[in-house]
């Protein structure tokens, strides 16, 4: 995976084809700018070894971990794969979770759609169930009321 280069910096991240790691940021990202242009480092730790490390992360990577709001305490893992041609790759990253700070359990946002369609056929079972007639506003709104109460909760998925 990379070796400490001698100057005091933890070793940089650097995975072979097929190789994978599961991360852990630990600091917010360092944006820089040097000769090659700009860069993203983050501060992470290595799961499986408890080392800390640097991960250099190319413009898709760091696109992604923005865009899935990823950030301090946020897990993934990090794979070299096979890009096109032999001989060529890049870093695919793969979501293992991302703890909210105001609820520890929270769905991550890309679930909310599974979730909400969950509450939709909990809240149509409930009604088939109890064999009252609800209207389609009344199962609406049940299905809303599970939503909101299992994302508080933490536990949309039982």
């Amino acid at each position: 995976m990379g070796q400490n280069n001698g100057n005091g910096n933890p070793p940089k991240i650097e995975l072979e084809l097929n190789q994978e790691a599961r991360l852990k940021i630990l600091k917010p990202v360092y944006q820089g700018q040097n000769s090659y242009g700009k860069f993203y480092l983050y501060s992470v730790a290595d799961l499986d070894t408890g080392e800390t490390k640097s991960l250099f992360a190319p413009d898709e990577i760091h696109s992604i971990i923005q865009e899935k709001k990823l950030g301090v305490g946020s897990e993934f893992l990090l794979k070299r794969v096979q890009n096109g041609k032999q001989g060529n790759s890049k870093l695919e990253l793969s979501l293992v979770s991302t703890p909210s700070p105001s609820v520890p359990n929270e769905p991550v946002p890309d679930n909310l759609k599974q979730l909400l369609l969950i509450c939709i056929l909990d809240a149509s079972d409930i009604v088939k169930q109890s064999g009252i007639q609800f209207s389609n506003d009344q199962l609406q709104k049940l299905a809303t009321t599970l939503l909101i109460a299992r994302t508080k909760l933490g536990n949309g998925f039982h």
